[in-house]
């Protein structure tokens, strides 16, 4: 029967592409302009999923709200008898990391913390800003890990 049509079974284009896409096929396009658009649609795809995958990874490694700080003689302070890095430098880190970007977090300016952050694990502040419409946000601040040289920090959003 496929000989009856003028095509020998099994061979030419036709046997690449499934029965359902040869149905899709419009009938005046030849068959290899129908398998590089299918190539070119796939391939767009592809990249498109690429490109939010990279985005996504670009959001969240630069939202990120934890910061290791060195602890020298323009970052140190003694808070209740510990090293501790200077409220000032807490502030301006949690402020410039608090809106890295249009679409994470709000903007928060005027940013200021009561003491400075003890270098001890676990040892909280508070700092306080505010948001673009005047509305005071609490930043809770937490050492997640200290050393004798560094303090490694967190705060919510």
């Amino acid at each position: 029967m496929a000989e009856a049509r003028g095509r020998v079974r099994g061979r030419g284009w036709s046997h690449f592409l499934s029965r359902r896409s040869r149905s899709l096929r419009p009938s005046h396009q030849s068959p290899q302009e129908y398998v590089m658009q299918r190539k070119f649609l796939v391939g767009a795809v592809g990249g498109a999923a690429a490109v939010a995958a990279v985005f996504g990874v670009g959001t969240h490694l630069l939202s990120g709200t934890q910061s290791t700080t060195g602890l020298n003689d323009d970052s140190a302070v003694s808070v209740g008898g510990h090293r501790a890095l200077a409220a000032g430098i807490v502030a301006g880190r949690t402020e410039s990391k608090y809106h890295p970007l249009p679409w994470v977090g709000a903007k928060v300016s005027g940013v200021t913390c009561p003491t400075g952050l003890k270098a001890v694990a676990g040892a909280t502040v508070t700092c306080t800003g505010k948001k673009s419409d005047g509305e005071t946000v609490d930043i809770p601040v937490t050492v997640v890990k200290a050393t004798a040289h560094s303090v490694t920090w967190k705060f919510e959003r």
